[in-house]
């Protein structure tokens, strides 16, 4: 259970770890949050499946970083 104010980090499944990352890679991004970004920005451009790792790397992955 989560503690007050913090968000339990949902589990990725092994298949699916680093699959947004290379994605950014191969697509010229620097890295996954910039890449994040311009997809939610643009979602009629990106397939599905690219944007809800966008999504789930937005909400879990860049938000906490500061």
């Amino acid at each position: 259970m989560a503690t007050k104010g913090r968000t339990k980090f949902p589990e990725i499944a092994e298949k699916n770890q680093g699959k947004f990352s290379s994605w950014a890679k191969r697509n010229g991004f620097t890295d996954t949050c910039s890449a994040a970004k311009k997809v939610m920005e643009n979602k009629d451009k990106y397939s599905t499946n690219v944007v809800k790792m966008a999504n789930f790397a937005n909400n879990f992955g860049c938000k906490n970083k500061r």
